[in-house]
């Protein structure tokens, strides 16, 4: 079947500013939604012939959309691995108090991290486009391509697991 001229156009058009607005929340910054925005009509035209018209034509674009964002979202990760960003420079020596609060807000993160490297891909994934980058569930299951209540039990899902893993930290703690 595929895409033709004028149904790119009409994509376009209809999808040009709501789709910079989503890639815009996805990534906090005017010029990566813009890329990424550029980026997505130039895949969608690429593969013009794929599209076989069975889901929306505005879907296949978000998801395209989407896809585009977490390869790029996954490259930066890795480079701040890699080469992490040098910290402010200290004019005076930390306090103890500093030392052990930069700990225990290093030691917390960690458990977190783990936290959420622990829950399976599906869950981790709408947990955090919901809870970090403040997608709807809406939002998530049109760029994801999973049903809206899918997206909701995924996040209620992971939201009980971090509490609980955080939860037998704070008893550890406590005690």
């Amino acid at each position: 079947m595929g895409l033709t001229r004028q149904d790119f156009r009409d994509l376009f058009e209809r999808q040009r500013d709501p789709l910079y607005r989503f890639l815009y929340r996805l990534t906090g910054n005017r010029a990566d939604a813009e890329d990424l925005l550029q980026d997505a009509f130039a895949a969608v035209w690429r593969k013009r012939d794929v599209y076989d018209g069975r889901g929306s034509l505005d879907g296949f674009l978000r998801s395209t959309a989407y896809r585009l964002f977490l390869n790029e979202w996954k490259k930066t990760a890795r480079r701040r691995e890699l080469a992490p960003a040098p910290g402010p420079e200290r004019t005076a020596p930390a306090t103890a108090g500093e030392v052990a609060d930069r700990e225990a807000q290093g030691f917390l993160l960690a458990q977190v991290r783990t936290a959420l490297d622990a829950l399976p891909e599906s869950s981790r994934q709408a947990f955090e486009l919901f809870r970090f980058q403040g997608m709807t569930a809406r939002e998530i299951s049109e760029a994801t391509g999973t049903p809206v209540k899918t997206v909701e039990t995924r996040v209620r899902r992971a939201t009980l697991a971090l509490a609980e893993a955080l939860g037998r930290y704070r008893h550890l703690q406590a005690g």
